[in-house]
């Protein structure tokens, strides 16, 4: 038996029940706060019609610029911008641009 130790504190003899309770239980829920709803709210005004603006251009100019064509002669692609990894090249427009030429494009 431990001294000092009631008898009906005793879990078994020689071991000291423990108090402890589940964070979790009924009776602790109040440490929580119940979940508010959260709503998006509808914006009007002149920066959101110019991120519409912008996004419309950009995406306008992402999706038809493969069908532009540029004459650059016999046997060379007629995209105008085109990645071209077989060869390691890329052309915009009538720039033809190689891999080590890359600083400068980083350069600019």
């Amino acid at each position: 038996m431990l001294e000092g130790v009631p008898e009906e504190v005793l879990a078994a003899e020689g071991i000291a029940r423990s108090d402890a309770s589940a964070s979790n239980s009924a009776a602790n829920r109040s440490f929580y706060k119940s979940r508010v709803p959260i709503y998006p709210k509808l914006v009007h005004g002149d920066f959101r019609r110019l991120k519409w603006i912008v996004m419309a251009v950009t995406l306008a100019i992402y999706y038809l610029t493969p069908w532009i064509r540029w004459d650059r002669g016999p046997f060379a692609p007629g995209q105008a911008v085109l990645v071209d990894l077989a060869h390691e090249r890329f052309y915009f427009f009538f720039i033809e641009i190689w891999p080590q030429e890359v600083y400068y494009i980083t350069g600019l």
